[in-house]
């Protein structure tokens, strides 16, 4: 896994980059791999021929877990300002795993 990287969207609620490392076949392992960690629910799957789209739950607060092609990559994506604590804490823990897996 790579670095996970946090940005302000156009909304103004924060989009995580999970990964960069995925395709849109290994998408829905991946994603429910990272729903699993997170101890999230699936409420919703939007998964047709231009969209992978997952809405959830972690933490109880609402976010789009996605396959995005530009850029590539896996993203939560907050729903609202209520999620940014658990953003924050998603995103130290995926930082802390891959700086440890990171080759000195």
């Amino acid at each position: 896994m790579n670095r996970p990287v946090l940005k302000t969207m156009a909304s103004g609620n924060l989009s995580l980059t999970i990964t960069e490392d995925i395709t849109w076949e290994t998408f829905p392992d991946q994603a429910a791999d990272f729903v699993r960690k997170f101890n999230g629910i699936v409420l919703w799957r939007i998964d047709n021929g231009a969209d992978r789209i997952w809405i959830v739950l972690i933490k109880c607060r609402p976010f789009f877990l996605a396959f995005d092609d530009l850029p590539w990559g896996m993203t939560l994506d907050s729903m609202s300002r209520f999620c940014t604590p658990v953003l924050h804490k998603i995103h130290a823990e995926l930082l802390a795993e891959a700086k440890s897996q990171t080759p000195l």
